[in-house]
């Protein structure tokens, strides 16, 4: 059986507790990297709502996971 941990971080001051099967270290690097992302996302497009810019980042994630994918598929 795979062990799930809580895990609570902190995305542009706002605080999310997630169940995860990722270790601590990993989720800390995600949430670090959403963060990140989302500041460059502000500074490109100041006057995006906060769920916008939510919404890109998503968007972003999404069509990297799709690259990656096709990718490995042509590999």
């Amino acid at each position: 059986m795979v062990k799930k941990i809580r895990f609570k971080g902190t995305i542009q001051n706002k605080e999310y507790v997630l169940t995860t099967t990722e270790n601590q270290t990993h989720m800390e690097a995600v949430f670090e990297l959403a963060n990140q992302q989302l500041d460059a996302i502000k500074v490109q497009s100041q006057e995006l709502s906060e769920t916008d810019a939510m919404t890109l980042l998503a968007i972003n994630a999404l069509s990297e996971q799709l690259k990656m994918a096709s990718e490995r598929e042509q590999s």
